[in-house]
């Protein structure tokens, strides 16, 4: 390919510069093979004195942002300013089969590495990526997901200011501010870098394709995408608890209970992603009094909130108030490596009238 320089072999981060938008490949999969690995492409904005992040493809079974990011790419449009595109998991989306694995089996989720140690792939690839954030010093990052299940968009915060709401208003309506700590890119945003999780739906959801794609072009668009317009509206949604089972247990998904399982749940659980699940809300079957031990649902303070969101009735689990359910999964292998969902009490409305 022409029109971009390179980093040296040894850099886990490809870095691309200006790339001609005709170079690219018209299909992702040819796309991401023409990247070689994770990759850092930089596009020249019209304002080339500042510069703003995205992020995408953090995990390999996520595609909307890196379809959003590739559209764009070919387009030619130019941003307002320099965009620093990074695209981790390459290798992890193009393994076996396109888009299919999370992270590349034996390794560490890419977006639980954000922290140290440093010393595995996944871990080299975190560390470099926070180090070209240091050198390029953008304004803001966007780093965009789809969610493990089906709903609608929403954004992920662990700083709740104007600024972090403003990014996430260019997507959704929807903002869980989260005390959580668990490695991932967006708990390191700080006041003069704001950084903010977009979870546009599920991954095999054409809305959630075109939620990604048209909220990329505001990003690059909008001159101020810190300032949070009039007439936005958010719903909010505080200290989320993570419904998750220990390590060893298991896990069914299924219209009747199955025996010698700790917990079968309903395939149409996800009906709850981000609505109202009232008090009574039917979550699963619990296998045995075993079972009940091998679940809790911890904040980000590590709180338990699973006795007092959550009872059991005759082997049924319930909740015990109103609750906001969102990432509902319905796939077993990241309910027993990640969770089954969050949850969350209440919701504040926050709006800028006009």
């Amino acid at each position: 390919m022409e029109g971009y320089a390179v980093s040296i072999d040894s850099d886990p981060i490809r870095i691309i510069e200006a790339p001609r938008p005709g170079s690219w490949a018209a299909d992702e999969e040819t796309f991401l093979n023409q990247l070689g690995g994770a990759a850092l492409i930089i596009v020249p904005g019209r304002d080339s004195s500042r510069c703003r992040a995205v992020c995408t493809l953090l995990h390999g079974n996520e595609p909307s942002g890196v379809r959003a990011l590739h559209r764009f790419l070919r387009s030619g449009h130019e941003p307002v300013v320099d965009l620093l595109c990074f695209i981790p998991a390459v290798e992890t989306a193009l393994h076996e089969r396109l888009f299919q694995h999370r992270y590349l089996p034996g390794e560490r989720d890419q977006n639980r590495c954000f922290r140290p140690p440093f010393d595995d792939r996944p871990g080299r690839i975190a560390q470099r990526l926070l180090q070209l954030l240091d050198v390029y010093r953008p304004e803001c990052l966007i780093d965009i997901h789809n969610t493990s299940g089906a709903g609608p968009a929403f954004g992920v915060v662990a700083h709740e200011d104007s600024r972090h709401e403003a990014l996430v208003s260019l997507f959704t309506q929807h903002l869980v501010v989260t005390d959580l700590q668990l490695g991932a890119l967006m708990e390191l945003s700080r006041p003069q870098r704001p950084i903010v999780t977009v979870e546009c739906g599920g991954a095999g959801d054409r809305r959630a394709d075109r939620i990604a794609f048209e909220g990329l072009m505001r990003y690059v668009d909008d001159d101020q995408v810190l300032a949070l317009a009039r007439g936005v509206h958010l719903e909010l949604y505080h200290s989320p608890a993570r419904l998750e089972l220990a390590d060893g247990s298991t896990l069914a998904f299924d219209t009747r209970p199955v025996p010698g399982v700790d917990l079968t749940v309903p395939p149409d659980l996800e009906r709850f992603n981000f609505g109202t699940a009232p008090s009574g809300t039917f979550i699963g079957w619990l296998g045995s009094q075993q079972s009940r031990a091998r679940l809790s649902a911890r904040t980000g303070s590590g709180v338990d909130r699973l006795e007092e969101w959550f009872r059991i009735e005759e082997g049924r689990l319930i909740t015990t108030q109103p609750l906001k359910l969102f990432m509902i999964t319905h796939r077993k292998d990241i309910a027993l490596s990640d969770c089954l969902l969050y949850a969350a009490p209440e919701t504040e409305r926050r709006s800028v009238d006009s």
